[in-house]
């Protein structure tokens, strides 16, 4: 069979470009003139993609005085597709990190890119929500102690980006809710394995917290890392139904079944009144707002609604991006990184980043973790995993999680 006439002219667009850069390096593309920010798409490379995924890369040039040029990968993926769907890929437990490439080689990825903010150089737990197979692991933070940028004026800081039980994919919002109750008292709970347990309140951590000592999540404010801890602390243990231990906040992974309680200042006297023995009520969980229940869900950034960039996002510093894009009927995505840091692509801002978006044709867009996070591995058919963006970290860092295609 012969080319089709747009393959000819993707290729001939190819060819006269390197006939033009033969000798004399590369020359970027001249810098959009109606507003947009991307530049060129380029074809795919390499292997055929597999079914459901097309990987290509763009390249521009941001105009002066702080301008250069911007290179980056994205994958388009057909959520109607049946060889695929979309996961989110975590370590064994949430206080812990691993890389891209790892993630994804466990899960036999066909394409990954790095998740949401964390809690770098602490636990490595999640700083926004985790849902994996429809359940809850993380819930987040309390927004001061968020090492992630300010959200748009009218948009949550619970923003997610989550799929639905149908692979429909959302912009939507993620809401913790839970309570324990021995029948004449009850408490109220604010999250689920938080790296900081909000000040009066009660956190829940289950055994998928993994090793980390507790007590530590009692220590500082909302709103600055760096205070003391609580003086009044108390971690109440429940196991089948009923309080089986109180004392201090503990250390090691917990036994399957059990769950602990970590009440700081209020939350801390609250909890006194469950005595241990009493027969309690537990219950939890995340619930999805302006979306169905969430299947998959990873807190995020929202960067662009009806097709256009939101207002007040950062645009003062360029980095290395990551960031996801939505169809408006939710069957299509864009996992998409820029590169940054570099000679070759100085990155974007989240203002350019949320436009580049929408230059790739979604209407609804969100930026995960960026900076030395960013990363991207893709294989297409025949193909082992590879990075195919450039990340910026040497050696390459270890994220919290991986929104990940994986084969369905």
């Amino acid at each position: 069979m012969g080319r089709s006439p747009a393959r000819w002219r993707a290729a001939l667009v190819l060819a006269v470009g390197a006939a033009l850069t033969l000798g004399a390096g590369p020359v970027p593309p001249p810098p959009p003139s109606d507003g947009r920010v991307l530049g060129e798409l380029l074809v795919p490379r390499g292997a055929p993609d597999l079914p459901g995924t097309t990987h290509r890369e763009f390249t521009t040039t941001l105009p002066d005085p702080r301008g250069g040029p911007v290179r980056g990968d994205v994958v388009e993926v057909d959520l109607t597709s049946p060889a695929v769907r979309v996961d989110l890929l975590t370590p064994p437990v949430v206080a812990a990190v691993a890389t891209v490439p790892e993630l994804a080689a466990r899960a036999g990825a066909i394409t990954a890119v790095n998740g949401g903010f964390f809690d770098q150089g602490g636990t490595g737990a999640p700083v926004g929500v985790q849902i994996v197979d429809g359940a809850a692991r993380a819930s987040g933070v309390p927004v001061g102690r968020r090492p992630a940028p300010p959200v748009p004026p009218g948009e949550s800081p619970d923003a997610v980006v989550g799929l639905d039980a149908e692979g429909r994919a959302h912009l939507a919002r993620a809401h913790f809710q839970g309570r324990v109750s021995d029948g004449e008292r009850t408490v109220a709970l604010t999250g689920l394995d938080g790296y900081a347990v909000p000040v009066d309140g009660v956190g829940v951590f289950d055994p998928a917290w993994g090793d980390a000592p507790r007590a530590p999540t009692t220590c500082g404010t909302d709103t600055d890392p760096g205070a003391g801890c609580s003086a009044e602390v108390l971690e109440v243990r429940v196991a089948d139904g009923r309080v089986v231990a109180a004392g201090a906040p503990g250390a090691g992974r917990l036994p399957r079944g059990t769950v602990a309680l970590v009440g700081r200042d209020r939350g801390a006297v609250a909890l006194r009144g469950l005595r241990v023995g009493a027969a309690v009520t537990l219950e939890y969980g995340l619930d999805a707002v302006g979306a169905p229940p969430l299947r998959v869900a990873v807190g995020a950034l929202p960067l662009a609604r009806d097709g256009r960039p939101l207002p007040g996002l950062q645009d003062t510093e360029r980095a290395p991006r990551t960031a996801v894009g939505l169809s408006g009927d939710g069957r299509r995505l864009w996992l998409v990184t820029v590169d940054g840091r570099q000679d070759a692509s100085i990155g974007t801002t989240l203002a350019e980043l949320g436009r580049l978006l929408t230059d790739l044709g979604a209407p609804v867009a969100a930026s995960l973790d960026g900076g030395g996070s960013t990363t991207m591995v893709h294989r297409g058919r025949d193909e082992d995993l590879t990075i195919v963006n450039a990340p910026s970290a040497d050696p390459l860092r270890a994220v919290t999680d991986a929104l990940a295609v994986v084969p369905r």
